[in-house]
């Protein structure tokens, strides 16, 4: 456990000193400041965060990827993947290192919208039930979309090719899915059986679930199937390369 934060605290420590991180918190914050002036804090209007939370997800498909293309891709690229696997440091440990770290910076990230919910109760009494589910949606979704991100920066030495793959693949499951959903027709062979695959398999209802204050266990087995899924492949992809 002590191999694995050591793993972690590095790979913190190397994003906060990289400009990106700052870049990312900046652009995740002009967004969600966005989302709160025009869907939630409305003059004459019920102040209700839960659109803000909704839509997070739109946002975070294309922050993410800024956070975890370097990983294991720059390890690749710069020769170091090779000093930790000789190391007593083990893959599996390496993996779970750069996912806490890439996730610990995510949680700054979502932490900063705070400010948005304090202007809340600066001006009203905002149900706290909704705002906490909320963050525990964005927590649980986060482990999903790092893993995403930490499963193609093994594929490349690239950043950039890593950071596309994995946008792709949130653009995919944040948005593309759902929309395939609404396109199949009600005359095709078991077609409400496909729309319930194609839906659960979406982010967005999931997380939906969260912002309006369920918490619901098929939610939450979505998020962690899928991040165990993907550290799973991950660890495939290390050990595979490891023999090339």
């Amino acid at each position: 456990m002590s191999r694995i934060m050591a793993v972690a605290g590095r790979e913190l420590k190397s994003l906060f000193y990289s400009p990106v991180a700052y870049i990312v918190l900046t652009l995740y914050l002009l967004f969600v400041g966005l989302l709160f002036s025009m869907l939630v804090f409305i003059p004459g209007e019920l102040a209700n965060p839960q659109p803000m939370f909704e839509w997070n997800h739109l946002i975070l498909i294309f922050i993410v990827p800024f956070i975890t293309m370097s990983l294991l891709a720059e390890e690749y690229r710069s020769g170091r993947i090779e000093v930790l696997r000789t190391s007593p440091v083990a893959e599996l440990e390496i993996i779970l290192g750069k996912f806490l770290g890439a996730m610990g910076f995510y949680c700054v990230v979502i932490a900063s919208s705070v400010v948005f919910v304090l202007t809340l109760m600066a001006f009203g009494r905002p149900d706290f039930h909704p705002i906490f589910t909320s963050y525990l949606g964005l927590l649980l979704m986060g482990c999903l979309m790092v893993a995403i991100g930490v499963f193609f920066s093994a594929l490349s030495e690239h950043q950039i090719l890593a950071a596309m793959s994995t946008c792709v693949t949130l653009v995919a499951l944040g948005i593309l899915v759902g929309f395939v959903r609404q396109l199949v027709p009600t005359s095709w062979f078991a077609a409400t059986q496909i729309r319930h695959v194609l839906g659960y398999m979406a982010i967005e209802p999931h997380m939906a679930n969260f912002a309006r204050g369920v918490v619901d266990t098929q939610n939450i087995v979505y998020f962690l199937t899928g991040t165990g899924l993907f550290l799973f492949l991950t660890y495939v992809v290390l050990e595979s390369r490891r023999w090339r």
